[in-house]
C-alpha cells in the first residue's frame, strides 16, 4: 500500500516532489515508468523514495481500521488462483543497460527500433503507455546537435538513459533528470562522443519559439 500521501505536483515541479508523488501513486503511468527508471538509476532518488516508503507504512499502521466486505477474502483467493500473466523478454543484450521498468515495455532491440525523423540529428521513438493526456518517447540525439528553442504548455521531464546533453549552463549525464515547464524556454543539446538516448514524458504540447522550431513542430506530429 502507497497511497496515503496526496501532494499535488506543483506548478513548477522539483524532482523531490516527482518522487513524493510517485510514492504515493499518484502519477499518470507514463511518469511513472519515468520515475521508477530515475530511481533505479539515481541513489539520491532512491534513498528519498524508500525514505518515503516507510513513512507511508507508519501512516497505515496508525491508520484507523475500517470494515471490509464478508466476500473480501473470497474475491482475494479467487485472483490467487488466475493463471500467471507471462514475464516480458528482457533478455535482449542491447538493452540491458536500460531501466527495467522501461525495458520490460519495449518490444525488442532500442538499437533496431522504428527510429523517426524529429527534426535534424534528433530522431524519436514514441511509446504507446502514456495516460490522461501524457506523451511518452524516447529521444536520440546526435552529438552537437539541439533541438529548435521551445517552452511548454505543461510539464516536461527528461531522464537521460546514455549519454548526456546541457541545457543551459548545466550538464545532465546518464540517471539525471531535467524538469521544464512553462517558465522556462530551452535549447537542450548533446554532449561528448556518442547519441544521447532520453526518455522524455510531457502532460502538455511544446511550443517552439525559433523559425526552425515551427518547421519542426509538423513532425513531432507525426
Amino acid at each position: 500500500m502507497r497511497f496515503l500521501l496526496n501532494a499535488h505536483i506543483p506548478l513548477s515541479p522539483s524532482l523531490e516532489s516527482l518522487v513524493a508523488q510517485y510514492a504515493s501513486g499518484d502519477l499518470g503511468y507514463g511518469m511513472s515508468v519515468l520515475m521508477a527508471s530515475y530511481i533505479t538509476l539515481s541513489p539520491a532518488a532512491r534513498d528519498q523514495y524508500h525514505a518515503l516508503e516507510q513513512l507511508n507504512g507508519v501512516l497505515l499502521d496508525e491508520a484507523e481500521q475500517s470494515d471490509v466486505k464478508e466476500d473480501a477474502l473470497d474475491a482475494i483467493m479467487a485472483r490467487l488462483d488466475e493463471p500467471e500473466a507471462e514475464e516480458p523478454d528482457v533478455s535482449v543484450q542491447e538493452n540491458q543497460d536500460l531501466p527495467a521498468a522501461l525495458r520490460q515495455l519495449l518490444d525488442g532491440s532500442v538499437e533496431d527500433a522504428d527510429w523517426r525523423f524529429a527534426y535534424p540529428g534528433v530522431k524519436q521513438l514514441k511509446l504507446s503507455f502514456g495516460e490522461n493526456g501524457e506523451t511518452v518517447k524516447l529521444l536520440r540525439i546526435k552529438p552537437g546537435k539541439s533541438a529548435p528553442r521551445h517552452t511548454h504548455k505543461g510539464i516536461e521531464a527528461t531522464l537521460v538513459l546514455r549519454g548526456a546533453f546541457r541545457d543551459g549552463n548545466r550538464l545532465y549525464e546518464r540517471g539525471q533528470l531535467a524538469l521544464a515547464d512553462q517558465h522556462i524556454q530551452h535549447r537542450p543539446r548533446a554532449e561528448g562522443s556518442e547519441d544521447c538516448i532520453c526518455l522524455a514524458v510531457t502532460d502538455g504540447a511544446l511550443r517552439f519559439t525559433d523559425s526552425i522550431g515551427r518547421i519542426a513542430r509538423d513532425f513531432f506530429a507525426r
